[in-house]
């Protein structure tokens, strides 16, 4: 359990240390990959075009208002 606190740990500071541009792509990432996999595994089907716009809208609400990382003042 320790490994994988540490894990998380890491992954959370590389994610934070993230510039808005990049951190937008990585959200939008894995929004469409999360949709993807769910619809695999709810009905079988492969989701393309709401994983495609899963991932522009995640993109673009990150990209656009950067309200999911945290501004440090």
């Amino acid at each position: 359990m320790a490994s994988v606190k540490r894990l998380y740990g890491r992954c959370d500071e590389w994610l934070k240390s993230l510039s808005r541009g990049p951190y937008a792509v990585f959200l939008g990432a894995s929004g469409g990959i999360g949709v993807l996999v769910a619809g695999l595994l709810v009905s079988g089907e492969l989701f393309v075009v709401q994983a495609l716009a899963m991932a522009l809208v995640m993109f673009s609400l990150e990209c656009v208002f950067g309200l999911h990382q945290t501004t440090e003042e």
